[in-house]
């Protein structure tokens, strides 16, 4: 218990959870698996697994498994995570599977899955009572992470944990991509790049001095619902400041992700916010490269976002098209950091 409420980041906690129940519960493999809300398909991610064998001299082993893996859900899973009941069940008639599901802020958001040869209906109360726990701290964290108003990722999370989402976004795209066939693999793999844009409201500060705070507040809340209806669950959303937002785009082609945040733009000019006449936003973005710094990837993107202030507002500015047309001048390079 100890251990697990000295974790500070939310992959250290979930690490800690499946090494203390693997000694403390006699089983083979340990698992947590999340749910992510995919557009067309039912699919999870198994975000810590661990197995345990022995050794001549029966001293246990611990072999960690690559995470996060996006993987297929089945019908046992689903039943948990759909009856959100606990549910035992064999597998390859030696082993029985545990899986008890993940209930936070009461949506089930995923399930721990244990699986031994041995019997471990014993340990049932245990189980669940560290997936309580656990569920309690995942509360403590997505505070931590978010933004109180918008829900958004927030600035602190932006500037401590962006390497960790990148990889994690890269493995999902990978793994995608992996499905396709070689042709298909081949094409996205040539045009699809990762994409950082940020975006301020258009003249902010005036609808707060006109309208007062609480429709500002108002404002922001619309369009961080919008930014969360019009982009994936794989893209990564920031409210970094008052009425900045970042996107970062998983890997598409320049042409998608220019279409992808002019059409947010105009949904947001295009909105009726009642008070007000038009609330518009102007973007900047850049293409993100495996060995670029972050603070270096929101420059560039700064730099796109100032020259659409400078340029009329509600406008969008790709940060190499710019520097292409010679409308900004190339960066001094004098090293690079790797990302990935």
């Amino acid at each position: 218990m100890i251990e697990i409420t000295q974790q500070r980041d939310l992959g250290s906690l979930e690490y800690s959870l499946v090494a203390t129940l693997a000694e403390m519960v006699p089983v083979d493999t340990v698992s947590i698996y999340k749910r992510m809300d995919e557009e067309d398909t039912a699919v999870v991610e198994e975000v810590a697994q661990l197995s345990i064998s022995s050794d001549a001299n029966n001293e246990k082993i611990y072999h960690w498994g690559p995470a996060p893996v996006v993987v297929q859900t089945d019908q046992q899973l689903e039943n948990c995570l759909h009856g959100r009941t606990p549910l035992s069940y064999p597998v390859d008639g030696s082993l029985v599977c545990l899986l008890v599901p993940i209930v936070c802020e009461g949506n089930t958001i995923g399930a721990l899955s244990l699986c031994s040869s041995q019997d471990i209906s014993g340990f049932a109360t245990l189980i669940e009572a560290f997936v309580r726990i656990y569920s309690n701290y995942l509360v403590i964290f997505n505070e931590s992470e978010r933004d109180k108003l918008t829900g958004l990722y927030n600035r602190r999370t932006y500037d401590h944990k962006l390497r960790h989402l990148f990889v994690t976004q890269k493995n999902r795209q990978a793994q995608k991509v992996a499905l396709l066939d070689v042709g298909e693999r081949r094409q996205k793999n040539i045009e699809s790049h990762t994409w950082l844009a940020i975006f301020d409201i258009d003249n902010f500060k005036q609808i707060n001095d006109r309208f007062g705070h609480v429709f500002g507040d108002e404002v922001l809340l619309t369009i961080s619902q919008k930014l969360k209806t019009s982009f994936r669950n794989s893209d990564l959303l920031f409210r970094i400041g008052g009425e900045e937002f970042v996107v970062i785009l998983e890997p598409v082609s320049y042409t998608s992700a220019t279409k992808l945040f002019d059409n947010f733009r105009q949904t947001i000019a295009s909105h009726d916010f009642s008070q007000i006449d038009a609330v518009t936003i102007s973007i900047g973005y850049a293409k993100i490269t495996a060995k670029d710094f972050p603070p270096e990837i929101l420059e560039r993107a700064d730099k796109a976002l100032y020259y659409a202030k400078e340029h009329g507002r509600n406008r969008i500015y790709n940060y190499e098209s710019l520097i292409k047309e010679g409308l900004l001048d190339p960066p001094q390079r004098s090293g690079a950091v790797d990302l990935f």
